[in-house]
């Protein structure tokens, strides 16, 4: 069953488990917790989408699925633009198909620096293999495709001239249909956002979705949790609900888990320290037609760089998006490239860096992030804004435009002069995986939560999202959340 707004008839309810959230840790947990029998609720802020009401419209869809309209800065110097889904199914439904393994020696980091005894690569493993089963995962070459995907054979083109490694990606998809829809809601159903997969399971097993409800605060007492308020609209008015439970698990993301627990008074380190990705685009235009729009966000990766925890890959190409990427460039460089639609490629940097931030939520509802650039990024995005540039060229490219304003090239031997004069505040960085907000961790005086999941502090909550990472990861987290979440969830059925 799923409540929508409107359909608050009472003003109190109650349950087993509350699981605020329905993105991909809350999501696992709520479903691995109903199938058990137990009687559970989602709440999620955000609207119910169902996969029938998706459609190609950018800003429609960007409108209903992401908080603020895709809109949310990191506060720093330069601003990061910030892009967090706020519907059911949460970032999952608006993020790519691709699912990697958390890297071995990013888990080996997390076993020395952070004591994570028992989530080495061999110890999760098993709910690797899980999770990728139940998200129908598949590695899929894309060279015996004629009419699809051109972007991405053109990023393997340039890759091989260069001698630089590739690979293709596992995709959590379905008889994928390449409508480059991933980042506005697979119209076709064929992404396995937990949507699709895990919310209909958990539903099956008797579990309910509080949709449009958004949690503003959670009452405790003597280091136990008793009932989450919340507001919902009724009427057009907003009207407050409240939710008892006998166990509590957050899985709001990295930025709202630990407001809610800072305006909830739960924990005095969520939210002190924030780790997230950097991504810089950069824009080319190639003499012939390869239909961009016309596939996948990005079925092939550059892996050269991997231990540098830098991907390279192709990004999702409609007209919006071009525009909104070319914004610094001005008008006639928007018209120009609107004009070569069919002939433009995007791709992407993913960088795990060391600039930090810090969530700050003692003003109004929603927090604040800010963030302090570290000097040493500067040299890391120049680094791959000139990796990017080469696999173009290389790959046939005659001009390409710069993650900065007016800065456009049409040789590559031009790249060093210009990316010698690019400064912090020239750039544009946007982000898309948040992390490590509550971290997991041995030592009380560091950590968020323990080793179980167990929020420091409190007898009846468990935290399940990506907060919990001890650090970045480099690559996309949903599958290393997903794994995470299959360990707690295993330790909490097997307390005594």
């Amino acid at each position: 069953m799923i409540l929508k707004s409107g359909d608050y008839i009472k003003d109190k309810y109650s349950c087993d488990y509350l699981v605020i959230g329905t993105g991909a840790g809350g999501s696992v947990a709520g479903t691995l917790l109903a199938e058990k029998g137990c009687d559970v609720v989602f709440i999620e802020e955000g609207g119910y989408f169902p996969t029938s009401s998706f459609n190609n419209k950018v800003g429609d869809m960007t409108a209903k699925l992401y908080r603020n309209r895709g809109i949310s800065p990191l506060i720093g110097k330069p601003l990061v633009a910030l892009a967090e889904g706020r519907c059911v199914g949460g970032g999952t439904v608006i993020n790519g198909e691709g699912l990697f393994r958390t890297p071995k020696r990013i888990l080996d980091e997390w076993q020395q620096d952070y004591g994570l005894m028992g989530y080495s690569y061999a110890n999760l493993e098993g709910h690797f293999q899980k999770v990728e089963r139940d998200l129908n995962v598949e590695s899929k070459s894309i060279s015996s495709e004629k009419n699809t995907n051109l972007d991405s054979q053109k990023l393997i083109e340039g890759a091989k001239k260069l001698n630089w490694r590739t690979e293709f990606v596992p995709r959590a998809a379905k008889n994928c249909q390449y409508t480059n829809s991933c980042s506005i809601g697979c119209p076709t159903g064929a992404k396995q956002s937990t949507l699709v997969s895990y919310l209909p399971r958990a539903i099956d097993a008797g579990a309910k979705i509080f949709s449009d409800c958004r949690v503003t605060k959670i009452i405790h007492s003597k280091g136990t949790a008793h009932y989450a308020i919340a507001e919902v609209i009724v009427k057009n008015k907003k009207h407050k609900i409240k939710i008892y439970f006998n166990y509590l698990v957050i899985a709001g993301g990295a930025i709202q888990t630990p407001h809610l627990l800072k305006k909830s008074n739960m924990s005095k380190n969520a939210g002190k320290k924030l780790e997230f990705h950097m991504n810089v685009k950069v824009i080319a235009r190639f003499p012939e037609s390869i239909y961009a729009d016309k596939g996948t966000m990005f079925p092939v990766q550059i892996h050269e760089f991997e231990n540098e925890d830098c991907y390279i890959n192709t990004s999702a190409v409609k007209p919006s998006y071009l525009a909104m990427s070319l914004a610094t460039h001005g008008n006639g460089a928007i018209n120009k490239a609107i004009k070569s639609y069919n002939n433009m490629a995007i791709l992407n940097t993913t960088m795990r860096v060391k600039s930090k931030g810090h969530i700050f939520s003692l003003i109004g509802p929603n927090p604040l992030v800010w963030y302090k650039f570290e000097p040493a990024d500067l040299i890391r995005i120049k680094t791959n804004i000139k990796r990017m540039c080469k696999v173009l060229f290389a790959a046939g490219a005659i001009e390409v435009y710069l993650p900065v304003k007016k800065l456009s090239l049409c040789s590559i031997e031009e790249l060093d002069y210009l990316i010698d004069k690019i400064k912090p505040k020239d750039i544009d960085i946007s982000t898309v995986h948040m992390m490590a907000s509550c971290p997991m961790g041995a030592d009380p005086k560091t950590s968020v939560v323990d080793l179980n999941g167990n929020l420091r502090g409190m007898k009846n909550v468990l935290i399940a999202d990506a907060s919990i990472l001890p650090t970045s990861i480099g690559q996309s987290p949903q599958e290393t959340i997903m794994t995470m979440v299959n360990e707690v969830m295993r330790r909490h059925f097997e307390k005594p």
